[in-house]
């Protein structure tokens, strides 16, 4: 079995913690537009659901992208991070201001914001 060198993998904690910034305003921000958009217009409600996966997903890849374009390196690792943390992070401010809404559907947004997270991160690195 070929072992794997990990002696020079190096993790860039604040490229994560960046992202993650980055990822949470972003989505604040589409978050306040989708909000007033739903408000002054005649869009149905049903649509919603789809609206929030769609916010969910672009604020994690644009975090993620973010990290791994100022890595350099190892796009997957780090997206990946930004897509977990942002996840638990949207998790945990749901359970605190929606406390009967925070389980809801938790295994897709884990998904959309890990897949997020992780084609971020190597597009950004690819594109560094």
């Amino acid at each position: 079995m070929p072992s794997v060198d990990m002696s020079n993998f190096q993790f860039n904690f604040s490229a994560v913690i960046k992202g993650i910034l980055f990822a949470l305003v972003l989505s604040l921000l589409l978050s306040t537009g989708t909000g007033l958009i739903y408000h002054f217009s005649s869009l149905p409600e049903h649509t919603m659901t789809w609206s929030a996966g769609i916010i969910l997903a672009s604020s994690t890849f644009c975090g993620a992208f973010f990290a791994g374009r100022q890595t350099g390196n190892k796009g997957l690792y780090h997206g990946l991070a930004v897509g977990i943390m942002f996840f638990i992070i949207t998790w945990l401010a749901a359970a605190l201001f929606l406390p009967g809404q925070a389980g809801i559907s938790l295994i897709a947004k884990l998904l959309i914001t890990s897949l997020g997270g992780a084609l971020g991160g190597i597009i950004g690195v690819g594109l560094a």
